[in-house]
C-alpha cells in the first residue's frame, strides 16, 4: 500500500510507533496534531502546511520514543515534501507520483513501504481530489499567508484557515 504526500508530510515507521512510542499506538492517536493521518499498516503519515509545524512534530515524536535519522539517514521518521520527495536519506520508504483511481489528470504523491506487498493508496478521513492539494497546491512558510487562505478560527494553538475557492481547511500552529 502507500500513504497520501500532501504539503510537506510526516511518514513514520507504524511498527516504531508500536515498540518505541511512549504509550504505544493509544498515545500516538490520542496526540495526533490534525485531522490529517493516514495509514496502511506499514507506514503512518500526518501533513502539515508550514516547516514550523513539521519541526515541532518531529520534536514531538523525538521526545516520546522515535528515531528521527543517524547520521543522515531516516531511522523511525522522515520528511516529505509533495513536490520535491524525501528530505533525508531513507531505505525503507520509496516517494514516487501516480494517478488517483487511475485517472492521468489527477496525479497524487504518495509514499509506501520498502519492500511493499499491496498496491492501494490511503488518503485521510473525508479526503476527496477537488478539494485536496494534490489539486490545489499550497505552499506558504507560515510568515506571509497567502491571499485566498482567510483565517476563520483560532483552536487552542492553532490557526485554521479556509481555502475560498475550494472550501478545504487547512491547519497552522502558532508560536
Amino acid at each position: 500500500m502507500a500513504v497520501l504526500i500532501e504539503a510537506l508530510s510526516i511518514v513514520i515507521r507504524c511498527e516504531a510507533i508500536v515498540k518505541k512510542f511512549s504509550g504505544g499506538v493509544e498515545a500516538f492517536m490520542a496526540a495526533l496534531p490534525n485531522k490529517t493521518l493516514c495509514s496502511d499498516g506499514e507506514l503512518a503519515c500526518v501533513n502539515f502546511m508550514v516547516p514550523k509545524d513539521v519541526q515541532a512534530y518531529v520534536e514531538y515524536l523525538k521526545a516520546n520514543g522515535l528515531t528521527f535519522k543517524q547520521s543522515d539517514k531516516s531511522i523511525d521518521i522522515v520528511v516529505v515534501d509533495q513536490q520535491r520527495g524525501m528530505t533525508t536519506l531513507c531505505d525503507w520508504a520509496d516517494f514516487g507520483e501516480t494517478d488517483w483511481n487511475n485517472n492521468p489528470d489527477q496525479p497524487i504523491s504518495v509514499c509506501c513501504a520498502r519492500p511493499t506487498k499491496l498496491n492501494n493508496v490511503v488518503v485521510p478521513e473525508g479526503w476527496n481530489y477537488e478539494k485536496s492539494l494534490s489539486a490545489n497546491y499550497k505552499y506558504f512558510d507560515g510568515k506571509q499567508i497567502p491571499e485566498d487562505l482567510k483565517l476563520v478560527r483560532s483552536e487552542n494553538e492553532i490557526d485554521v484557515l479556509l481555502d475560498e475557492k475550494t472550501g478545504q481547511e487547512f491547519y497552522v500552529r502558532r508560536s
